[in-house]
């Protein structure tokens, strides 16, 4: 084939590019060096086995080291081949190896259902592994468990050999994932050779479903991978891949560069057959940056022999080696040369310095900033994009935008996405494009929190403590800002102390806890209290008595029910004196008589009564209060309690079902009864749930078949919208196999009477109005794909607030091994009958769904309430002396979590507790018999790094200094201006200017430095 038979609009090519790209359907290889133009021919060749071979886009498998790198293949090739590009199977050789196994797990050992772990369950087993058996692991080389899990994965791809105490750890490791239907992802690599080597029958499938395999960087693959990519090749899949040999960096992990030799004998690539092909013109560096890389490599072992690759820059200019004499001369030297650079005028953003080892960044980053050079770290420990950084940036951009005078909406409405959940944050759009369509986010928020109507609105009624935690959050660091003489350091320091999130180790044990709503005397109870508490904003409001026969025990209940239900007094009330019964309102004087409206809770009516007579606290003329008696087994007989003069219906036994088997805990869980809601809540007043159909996954390039939607009014559909769109005439086979194969749609009978898309958008806008669109996956697809359509047509887009169920599903149920909507549908609904993929039955389904969710979220809402105060509840546990043997579940684990917060000294109750206790809680507990459910090893060592005062100091590090050591003023323009870019993400799109800082030893010393444009670049290494 010609040169000139390529498209035009494809990249210009030179000769081995092009003879590369047109080769035959033989196994190919491409040696290519770095600057070559590889990654132009691994796109121009997948495009051309598209357009000229006619191999269907689905049919072709392009392997990639990262999934960011095919996401980046798949973008380019999208612009030779259009939206074909989406069919196109890009991802690691992993998920290739998923994709297999997954459609052909009924011919393996596997679970229909296997899931796939992270690093996280496979670290966290090492870790322990390690520990356990750490000197055996010293005694053979290993001396981290990290090199324990490298050593196992390289066991399972058959490069090691097991031994010794390894052979139990691997059992177990293999027992631990069986457990769980799961694999790792060497797993998946060894039981996708396994499947291709032993079932020649699945082989020949997997051979035509990937007609073509285009394989980046195949220096790094390992023996498994290997062996996979070999077999699909002798089954008839076309080969095609492109390697260097010099950049073979992960020999560590298995990889092995004589898979190019053995790529080589067993197809014959050959340069005369055609078959092997070598980029000769380096594009990136110039001659002598590239004489000295190649000076240092091996030429006998190489595919590309010395005087095989020229560059097109013909710079000479010599490449400095500079020797420092430790790593901190190194960072200064890195420094001063880039500040020379800078002083000349060179563009920060053509500037960086790499390093070796991630641990080197903090202080070159340090060095930087005190010296006023503003510079982003990119590293594996995104320190930057954690929560509090990302509330932290938010902050100093409206402290930034008030000291200058320009408006505060845009980094305000940041800064409260960052702070309110995102269920929060959408009821506040929502509400504010209902009610308050011309003001902003931060106008929206004052309203709701100063407003009781206006959170009833938006239905954020049990969101109000949230609200005005983050309003007085806000509102104190605002005026702290203004402060005469405030720092940078200390600022930052409480400003990371006050926007670091709470505790929420509570959070761990939600889906064991027993929730209170599914026990029907807490159903009632709660609703006593409940309206109890809605009596106290009258003129003369109810009273609500305390009882138990140990006074502490009274005292703490107190201290809980006032916190619970926000009870407080301005100035606070003292803590009363050690009494049996006391009033969760102070009286004024004596003991008020109590009557109908009144709540009482006790243990023990008997004792109660006794108290009563004494201080005439029941008179006769009146009715009794309604009595919440926290012991089922102290209650009396009717006939008894008429002769007591007790009305039986009065009395109200919580937890009839001996559930919780304390009273103080029994406690706790009615006050999460009270302040939780009884029942699930509409997402909205009114949204629209919405789903679409199309001819492929990609947003950006696939065409709408249908339209599906539902219309919901305080959780109930009023409406539907369903419309098929008209196909165009140029649908590919691909999008036809997507339609029949996944929507159920015949693209050549269903679609007779569909309509144009520009007339179903229009309808469909006017059907949603100004609603809020809630969809399954939408922030990955559905939502993307109508802003696209928003921007093709016309018709107005009027609704603002989208919410995707799928976010919510993943933090309400973690322990599910997938989260598609047909799983979701299958395990929270517990229906696992077919279903029409069309647009409105899986509308109708992610309703069902989202019923499910807010169930699940008001649940989650009741049972990890108060979690702060939960140490009044361990210390009221430690004067009940329950025999711990005896301790309900929920019991234990309040026991476990509420004395890691006496720990923490974290409690806002911390007050209370040491004016009741005669010691410290943590003390107190340890020498009781309920220290032995308590397992202190689990605890996190210190808090959150957010809100702990060694992460304040690790946050300081990162904080600009001046040049004589002092921390530089929050009011001074010039280091402010310096210090925001080190915060704000930014894109650094070229490095032409590189110092490269490694270390190596004085024979074969590697420094390749960069020269683009004729700027010049230096590099720097340490001897070792």
């Amino acid at each position: 084939m010609s040169r000139s038979s390529l498209s035009s609009e494809w990249p210009s090519l030179n000769r081995a590019q092009h003879d590369a790209v047109t080769a035959s359907l033989e196994p190919q290889l491409v040696v290519a060096g770095p600057g070559t133009g590889k990654t132009r021919v691994l796109i121009c060749r997948a495009a051309y086995l598209i357009d000229q071979k006619e191999i269907p886009p689905s049919h072709l498998v392009l392997v990639t080291f990262t999934r960011r790198a095919a996401r980046q293949l798949t973008d380019r090739l999208a612009t030779l081949v259009g939206p074909e590009a989406q069919h196109v199977r890009a991802g690691t050789i992993h998920h290739f190896c998923y994709e297999v196994l997954r459609a052909h797990a009924a011919k393996t050992d596997l679970p229909e259902d296997f899931i796939v772990v992270d690093d996280t369950v496979t670290e966290a087993f090492w870790q322990r592994w390690y520990q356990q058996h750490k000197q055996w692991c010293v005694d053979h080389d290993l001396h981290s468990y990290r090199q324990v899990k490298t050593h196992v994965s390289r066991i399972k791809l058959g490069i090691d050999t097991v031994s010794g105490q390894l052979t139990e750890g691997l059992r177990a490791y293999q027992s631990m994932l069986s457990s769980r239907g799961a694999l790792d992802f060497d797993d998946l690599l060894v039981k996708t050779r396994d499947l291709l080597r032993d079932a020649p029958e699945v082989r020949a499938t997997i051979a035509d479903e990937a007609m073509a395999v285009l394989v980046d960087e195949f220096q790094d693959t390992d023996p498994v991978q290997f062996d996979i990519i070999r077999r699909l090749g002798e089954a008839g899949s076309h080969l095609f891949c492109v390697a260097d040999d010099d950049q073979s960096v992960y020999r560590f992990r298995g990889a092995r560069p004589e898979n190019l030799r053995r790529y080589i004998e067993r197809f014959d690539c050959t340069s005369e057959q055609g078959t092997r092909h070598t980029l000769g013109t380096n594009y990136r560096s110039n001659r002598s940056i590239f004489a000295v890389a190649e000076a240092v490599l091996d030429g006998d072992e190489r595919l590309k022999q010395h005087g095989d690759v020229r560059t097109l820059d013909e710079g000479v200019e010599p490449v400095r080696l500079i020797a420092c004499a430790d790593a901190e001369a190194e960072r200064e030297c890195a420094r001063a040369q880039i500040q020379h650079w800078v002083d000349e005028g060179a563009p920060r953003s053509e500037l960086a310095v790499l390093t070796r080892w991630n641990r080197r960044l903090a202080a070159l980053e340090r060095d930087f900033l005190g010296a006023g050079i503003a510079c982003e770290t990119s590293s594996s420990e995104d320190l930057l994009d954690t929560p509090p950084a990302q509330k932290l940036h938010a902050l100093l951009r409206v402290v930034d935008a008030r000291r200058r005078d320009r408006s505060i909406d845009g980094p305000m409405a940041e800064l409260l996405e960052r702070m309110l959940p995102d269920a929060v944050m959408a009821r506040l759009r929502d509400f504010g494009g209902r009610q308050m369509s011309e003001a902003s986010a931060w106008t929206v928020f004052q309203t709701l929190v100063s407003n009781d109507q206006a959170r009833r609105n938006a239905g954020l009624e049990q969101a109000g403590d949230r609200l005005d935690r983050a309003y007085a959050t806000i509102t104190n660091l605002l005026q702290k800002a203004g402060e005469e003489g405030l720092t940078i350091g200390p600022f930052a320091e409480e400003a990371l102390h006050q926007l670091g999130d709470p505790l929420q180790l509570l959070a761990d044990h939600a889906s064991a806890l027993t929730d209170p709503n599914e026990l029907g005397s807490f159903r009632g109870a709660g609703s006593i209290l409940e309206t109890w508490h809605r009596a106290q904003s009258a003129a003369d409001p109810p009273r609500l008595l305390l009882h138990h026969r140990t006074p502490q025990i009274t005292r703490l209940w107190r201290q809980l029910v006032r916190r619970a239900l926000g009870i407080e007094t301005d100035p606070p009330a003292p803590l009363p004196e050690a009494q049996e019964a006391l009033f969760v309102r102070p009286a004024d004087e004596g003991i008020p008589p109590l009557g109908a409206g009144d709540v009482v809770v006790t243990t023990d009516l008997e004792g109660l009564l006794r108290w009563a007579e004494r201080t005439g606290a029941f008179p006769d003329d009146r009715d009794p209060p309604r009595i919440l008696l926290l012991d089922p087994d102290a209650t009396l007989p009717s006939d008894q309690q008429a002769l007591l003069g007790l009305d039986s219906d009065a009395v109200y036994g919580v937890d009839a079902e001996r559930v919780f088997r304390s009273p103080s805990v029994r406690l706790m869980k009615l006050l999460q009864m009270t302040t939780g809601p009884a029942a699930a809540e509409p997402l909205f007043p009114e949204y629209v749930m919405v789903d679409l159909e199309a001819t492929g996954t990609d947003p950006r390039q696939c065409r709408v078949a249908e339209i599906g939607a539902l219309k919901v009014r305080d959780g109930t559909v009023v409406d539907r919208f369903s419309e098929l769109v008209q196909l165009p005439g140029d649908l590919t086979d691909d999008e036809r196999s997507v339609l029949h194969e996944v929507c159920g749609l015949d693209p050549a009978t269903d679609f007779a009477d569909a309509r144009p898309e520009a007339e179903v958008w229009a309808d469909f806008c006017e059907f949603v109005g100004t609603a809020p669109l809630v969809a399954h996956n939408g922030q990955r697809y559905d939502f993307r794909l109508l802003r696209r359509l928003a921007r093709e047509h016309d018709a107005d887009a009027r609704w603002a607030t989208t919410y995707a169920l799928l976010p919510a599903a993943h933090e309400l149920f973690p322990d599910l091994r997938r989260y598609s909507a047909g799983h979701l549908r299958e395990q929270l609904l517990q229906d696992d009958s077919e279903t029409a993929h069309r647009a409105l039955a899986d509308c109708e389904d992610q309703q069902r769904i989202l019923e499910r969710l807010q169930e699940e979220r008001a649940r989650r809402h009741r049972v990890l309430a108060h979690e702060s105060l939960l140490p009044l509840v361990v210390a009221a546990l430690t004067y009940e002396s329950p025999d711990p043997r005896a301790l309900s579940p929920d019991a234990q684990r309040f026991l476990q979590v509420g004395h890691t917060w006496a720990l923490r000294d974290a409690s806002p109750a911390g007050d209370d507790l040491g004016s009741v206790l005669p010691r410290a809680l943590p003390d107190r507990v340890r020498r009781h018999d309920l220290y032995a459910l308590i397992d202190e090893a689990s605890m996190p060592s210190s808090p959150p790094t957010p809100t702990s005062r060694s992460g304040a100091s690790r946050w300081r590090s990162y904080l600009p200094t001046s040049r004589s050591g002092g921390k530089r003023p929050l009011h001074e323009g010039r280091m402010w201006s310096r210090f925001l870019p080190t915060i704000a993400p930014r894109d650094w799109s070229s490095s032409a200017l590189c110092v490269w800082m490694c270390t190596t030893t004085p024979s074969r010393p590697t420094f390749p430095v960069t020269r683009r444009n004729g700027v010049r670049a230096a590099g720097c290494c340490t001897w070792a």
